[in-house]
């Protein structure tokens, strides 16, 4: 749920504010000054501020220069009803987003937070854009097992449904969660991976769920979790099958009833999630073993993708080939590099011929100058 903070050392305006942004749909928090609110901020970060300019104490405009240090890509709308336009054009300048007059019109606030929370939007398909130029999302083959493995993809991803994908190790897994989140009604949202066999056990309800600040050694600061983090969006649990019990009850709690509460907490946190989970083992057997809840098993394994191994499409080797050696000297930023047809009669492409070259031979190909 978007959440707004309302700064304003006048409460009638907090107050009134905060029941009509709450009717709009949002969640509000309100500070007095600018000290508390630059702690509440601290403390977590809301989508939006809603600043007044003229406080005791602490002012907007330094309220608004320590807001932007902690965070400089937060929204604040700067609220006055004695500001010259030197101060309007001041605030904007320090990275307000927008200056609104009191009395206010609440027509035009509203329009105002609703411009304002597009631009995060914007910031947040920026971040996603980039991620996937970094990460490379494409599926590469056209096997008889990839294009059905497509087809799935383009079948369950605009559902809501939890997705369960099993494999081995470097099958390719994330490709297909992130597929999913490619093509889904989600795909503008934030997709969020956490590898569950990295973290450690002490660690990992903490970096799901998050902690309030003092709830354990070291514990300084509030902290979202990955939960919080892929609200409206995607969460990839990878190799979830390495999960403790402690955790899956917990995950399954959040997955029954779209809310959870920060390690150290007591407030409730609504989340909007598409979870995808992904393991390489067989979790009913981990089931059988008791290592695994089979309540959570069958609450994931609502849409079941089964990732095929290389050997099971030995069709598409010469295109992977192709696609990573042209990847590498792109990178690289060197000569382009090709493949000879005597290298590739070596691979188990299932090109005619290959397996009339004796063993010897393949090796003194795969030494020939050229041959990559």
């Amino acid at each position: 749920m978007t959440q707004i903070l309302i700064v304003d050392d006048e409460k009638n305006i907090r107050e009134s504010l905060k029941g009509i942004l709450q009717d709009e749909g949002f969640q509000v928090d309100n500070a007095k000054d600018g000290q508390s609110a630059i702690a509440m901020v601290q403390e977590e970060r809301p989508d939006l501020v809603l600043l007044d300019i003229w406080m005791p104490g602490l002012d907007g405009i330094e309220t608004l220069k320590k807001m932007r240090e902690l965070h400089p890509d937060l929204q604040i709308i700067m609220m006055s009803g004695h500001a010259t336009i030197e101060t309007a054009v001041t605030a904007t300048k320090l990275g307000a987003y927008d200056f609104v007059e009191k009395p206010l019109s609440l027509e035009k606030l509203l329009v105002c937070i609703h411009n304002a929370l597009k631009i995060n939007q914007l910031v947040a398909e920026n971040r996603s854009l980039k991620e996937r130029i970094r990460g490379g999302e494409e599926i590469i083959g056209e096997s008889q097992p990839i294009l059905e493995l497509k087809q799935q993809i383009a079948i369950a991803a605009p559902t809501s449904g939890w997705v369960l994908i099993t494999g081995e190790n470097g099958t390719g897994k994330e490709l297909v969660a992130r597929a999913i989140h490619k093509h889904s009604k989600r795909a503008d949202k934030p997709f969020i991976e956490v590898n569950c066999a990295a973290i450690p056990e002490d660690l990992i309800e903490s970096e799901l769920f998050g902690h309030e600040k003092g709830a354990f050694t070291g514990a300084t600061t509030m902290r979202k979790g990955k939960f919080d983090l892929a609200n409206e969006g995607t969460l990839f649990l990878d190799e979830i099958g390495d999960m403790s019990l402690k955790t899956q009850a917990k995950v399954l709690r959040i997955l029954q009833e779209q809310k959870f509460e920060r390690v150290g907490g007591q407030k409730p946190i609504e989340v909007d999630v598409r979870v995808i989970a992904a393991t390489n083992k067989d979790l009913e057997e981990e089931i059988n073993q008791g290592r695994f809840r089979e309540d959570l098993f069958y609450r994931l394994n609502v849409l079941p993708f089964q990732v095929p191994t290389l050997r099971e499409r030995q069709d598409d080797i010469e295109l992977l080939a192709r696609y990573f050696i042209d990847n590498y000297c792109k990178k690289e930023n060197i000569e382009t590099k090709t493949i000879t047809d005597e290298a590739l009669a070596i691979m188990p492409t299932g090109r005619p011929g290959r397996d009339n070259i004796p063993q010897s031979d393949r090796r003194q190909l795969q030494r020939s100058q050229g041959a990559v």
